[in-house]
């Protein structure tokens, strides 16, 4: 049961979604699957937000996960919230274990929820207003929050509420765990990892879960820094699954012997940001005239590809609760643009400034768009230049508000499934940078999203009308470009088979 985590950015990694092999088998000799991983920056997965979900989710597990746009059980079996949404209580099942041999149960539930926000990494803020962690019995375990909170939605995110194992977790400590070593309850324990190569993973004998004929014994996840280099790879049968295929060579790789295309659903997106306090998008002007200078159909249409996105409308996907299609937008006007131009503050000097614009070199689905984007913007004036910068770099570089440029792309997925992930994780005011690369400020757009959290609880349709009046904020600040939201996209070896997505 393997369960890749996209980045995402979500995510990030490059896809929002999770394969299961919990099901899947291959026509080989051996019971092994070679699947596509970038480095990963956190291995202890309370610290993780970032690429290493797709490992870390193949072993360790939370007490629920969202799926088919619902709340489904994992290591807890039912759940029920008090009244108002204050007090939540979860039955967990029984006869877990750790891959080191430690029961899981109510009070690992409450040492990893306690470890979660005290590590103060990753998405420990997401669980703060969680403020208690009862024990009922060694299966009930109570989170108990001061205000309505959506627990269960929470509990179901990509990053954060993992169950580990306490007496391994304080013997060893954080180091041990982020120098590449790990312990949960998956159905795959690490075997193996190295810096830049890539990590393996075997399978738990004690799986709860159980195990099924040709299931896979062994996961390689290999380190691949180019999509071109995945795509020979694939081909030479040396890799089982891919992504971040160029739609240039999506229909011919398609018809390559023993190779097939897959597409499903998803809740990723992605968008550029635009810096609201760097010179010259800092003025309003100049966001709108980029955001009129796009043709983000076009884009769809003959570099994305429409099999592989649909057009943004605003930053929450339409796979998602709370998007709204009927936000007022950006239509494709140069004219338009080049008004806008005018009436910015640097309409006789900004020429002289240079904007960049920075994607991450390894995900070259993204360079054709960047290029479309750079020969737009000079159609009205706009000098673009484009940076591709390897993943670790591009972050360090975006948290700096000086250092990051005026463009940058940004992956984003449902980490937990709610818009606000969305919301406030990209354009909330931050002291110390972590998305919000568009160095982004609106008290209004703030408060209204913190009102629609209020009622994520117990009214979501409430809390949806709460994020669309948000939503429009954004567009009509300008403070981002939204371009695709997409649909998950690999390409596999046809002798694997029962291929599932989990969201």
């Amino acid at each position: 049961m393997v369960y890749i985590k996209r980045l995402s950015f979500t995510l990030f990694l490059a896809f929002a979604l999770a394969l299961s092999f919990a099901s899947v088998g291959m026509a080989k000799d051996k019971n092994v699957v070679n699947v596509w991983m970038w480095e990963i920056k956190d291995w202890d997965p309370h610290l993780c937000y970032s690429d290493g979900a797709r490992i870390l989710t193949n072993i360790y597990e939370t007490l629920v996960r969202y799926e088919d746009g619902k709340v489904t059980p994992l290591l807890a079996t039912s759940w029920e919230k008090s009244e108002g949404g204050k007090v939540w209580t979860f039955k967990l099942r029984k006869g877990v274990k750790f891959h080191n041999g430690e029961d899981f149960n109510a009070q690992a539930v409450k040492y990893s929820m306690q470890r979660l926000v005290k590590v103060e990494g990753g998405a420990a803020w997401n669980f703060e207003p969680i403020k208690e962690t009862k024990v009922i019995d060694d299966h009930t375990v109570q989170l108990i929050c001061e205000d309505p909170y959506p627990v269960d939605l929470m509990m179901a995110s990509y990053y954060g509420p993992y169950m580990m194992p306490p007496k391994l977790s304080e013997e060893k400590g954080i180091e041990w765990f982020q120098k590449g070593n790990a312990c949960g309850t998956g159905p795959y324990k690490l075997k193996s990892y190295e810096k830049g190569v890539g990590a393996i993973l075997e399978k738990f004998d004690g799986y709860w879960g159980g195990w099924q004929p040709n299931q896979f014994d062994i996961a390689f996840y290999k380190i691949i820094n180019e999509s071109s280099t995945g795509i020979q790879l694939l081909k030479r049968k040396e890799m089982d699954i891919i992504e971040l295929v160029p739609m240039e060579v999506q229909k011919s790789l398609a018809k390559e012997p023993g190779i097939e295309i897959y597409i499903a659903e998803s809740t990723q997106n992605y968008w550029y940001h635009l810096h609201n306090q760097k010179f010259p998008t800092d003025d309003i002007n100049v966001r709108k005239a980029i955001s009129h200078a796009i043709n983000v159909d076009e884009i769809i249409e003959t570099i994305v590809g429409k099999n592989n996105a649909v057009k943004a409308i605003g930053p929450i996907p339409y796979t998602m609760w709370g998007h709204d299609p009927n936000l007022k937008t950006y239509d494709y006007n140069p004219e338009k643009a080049k008004e806008y131009l005018e009436k910015s503050k640097y309409a006789e000097q900004w020429k002289k400034g240079e904007l960049k614009l920075t994607v991450t070199s390894y995900d070259e689905s993204k360079l054709a768009p960047a290029t479309y984007i750079q020969a737009s913007l000079k159609k009205i004036g706009i000098e673009v230049e484009i940076d591709a910068t390897p993943w670790p770099a591009c972050w360090d570089m975006y948290k700096n508000q000086e250092k990051a440029p005026q463009m940058t792309i940004l992956d984003w997925w449902a980490e937990w499934p709610t818009p606000r992930t969305w919301l406030s994780g990209a354009w909330f005011k931050e002291e110390e940078p972590l998305f919000n690369w568009a160095y982004y400020h609106n008290p209004e757009f703030e408060k209204l999203v913190n009102e629609g959290m209020g009622y994520e609880a117990n009214d979501r349709a409430k809390a949806s009308e709460y994020y669309s009046k948000a939503q429009q904020i954004l567009l009509d600040d300008a403070a981002s470009l939204f371009v695709a939201d997409l649909k998950y996209v690999v390409f596999k070896r046809k002798d694997l088979k029962g291929l599932k997505t989990v969201s």
